[in-house]
């Protein structure tokens, strides 16, 4: 089934979006303002309001777009997982989830480093708790993992967070020690087979 045709105003609001999500990972929120945005996207200021009402706005339309298919597939896999092999393989779909929007891992590490008191990073800490309350509820649901304690959880599931995003602020780090980028499909496919790899230890320890 072919996706169906966006509008006019459908492309615009995407291209503000993907601009939008670049500046506020480069800058923050608080360091990013609807006039570069604009600017970025090739359009006039007021241009943005036919789209979204506000900054806070378009950075929720952002948030939502790229987290809420990481929930979605999250509860997917604790409704329908039938053995560890399910849980070894969420890793994976979550990396292939940021390769759509790879941003939002700097967006993530902004709210956990950043100013508390940021609207910005109040609005992804909202998103991340119920990210990590997932996390959480995928480890507990192993058998290998039924007795481990509140913080041994908690630890896990930020091993595996880190893991999984951090991958994808590290091409400086790559640079030095290899060439390509990282998101070439060859080092992708390295990354999850590492992942699946790391989660089996940890589910069966």
């Amino acid at each position: 089934m072919e996706p169906p045709i966006e509008t006019k105003g459908q492309r615009t609001a995407r291209r503000i979006m993907d601009v939008a999500e670049t500046l506020f990972a480069q800058q923050g929120y608080e360091g990013t303002t609807l006039r570069q945005i604009a600017a970025a996207a090739k359009l006039q200021e007021p241009g943005l309001y036919n789209h979204f009402d506000s900054k806070q706005a378009l950075y929720e339309a952002i948030l939502h777009r790229g987290l809420h298919p990481m929930l979605d597939a999250l509860s997917r896999h604790l409704a329908q997982a039938a053995d560890l092999r399910d849980y070894t393989d969420l890793p994976a779909v979550m990396t292939d989830l940021l390769l759509d929007h790879p941003q939002m891992a700097a967006l993530f590490q902004q709210a956990m480093q950043g100013e508390p008191e940021s609207v910005g990073n109040q609005m992804v800490q909202e998103w991340l708790k119920n990210l990590f309350g997932y996390g959480i509820k995928s480890m507990s649901a192993s058998s290998a993992a039924e007795d481990t304690d509140a913080r041994s959880l908690a630890i896990n599931v930020i091993a595996m967070f880190n893991l999984t995003t951090g991958y994808f602020l590290s091409q400086r780090a790559f640079n030095m020690m290899a060439e390509g980028s990282l998101v070439h499909p060859d080092n992708v496919a390295r990354q999850k087979r590492l992942l699946r790899r790391v989660i089996r230890a940890m589910l069966i320890s």
